[in-house]
């Protein structure tokens, strides 16, 4: 017993640590300091373990239809959760809706009727999803968020969806060497023509010599 209260001594008063009654108690104290406080601290949202995130985003009420169901990943639900209160006061205007494209990666372009001549209270959204691709599931859940965080007498004219594709192009190659060999041989005569004209002269001469005798 002396022992324990000897080790309670560092934590619980002297009144205490030297009553045998309260040694067994102290010596329990001990065991605060070693106690892993991290499971405590939700709300640091960027250290709690991943699995008390939608607990959180219930608790923020940015679950469901106000843009969980289209997070991508913790880093994506953390970014939800910590803006959840800034996206509910600002809830119903153009502002909300932009951020929380923006905390979900989403690249939006948010046009009010005044903008394009337009029906009083409608809205265009343009969403770029290049980077995520689209399935009816995603559709619906665009939908819902925007109903969600877009002001009650709004009506949302055009859902505009940007999808391309951006994929390496292989690159082909092709090259190609011709050549021609020619053999020269010297120069040989296979025939000559004449085309001067020809003039044939012919000349005679006769000389006849008669020699006389005297007659016998």
């Amino acid at each position: 017993m002396s022992g324990a209260v000897a080790k309670a001594g560092g934590v619980a008063p002297n009144i205490l640590a030297n009553d045998p009654r309260f040694g067994h108690l102290a010596q329990l104290t001990t065991r605060l300091g070693d106690a892993d406080l991290s499971t405590l601290l939700v709300y640091l949202v960027d250290q709690v373990d991943a699995g008390w995130l939608p607990a959180l985003a219930e608790q923020f009420h940015v679950a469901g239809d106000e843009g969980w169901r289209l997070s991508q990943g913790a880093r994506q639900q953390r970014e939800l959760i910590k803006q959840s209160i800034h996206l509910h006061r600002s809830k119903g205007t153009r502002w909300s809706l932009q951020q929380v494209l923006a905390t979900l990666a989403l690249s939006g372009q948010i046009s009010e009727w005044f903008e394009y001549a337009g029906k009083p209270y409608h809205f265009k959204i343009h969403i770029d999803l290049a980077a995520r691709g689209i399935a009816a599931a995603t559709l619906t859940a665009l939908e819902a968020m925007i109903n969600e965080y877009k002001n009650a007498r709004s009506v949302l004219e055009l859902l505009a969806l940007v999808l391309s594709n951006r994929s390496a192009v292989p690159v082909l190659a092709l090259a190609t060497q011709g050549g021609e060999l020619a053999t020269v041989y010297p120069f040989q005569l296979e025939s000559l023509q004449q085309r001067a004209s020809l003039n044939a002269a012919l000349a005679h001469a006769s000389v006849e010599m008669v020699t006389l005798y005297p007659a016998a």
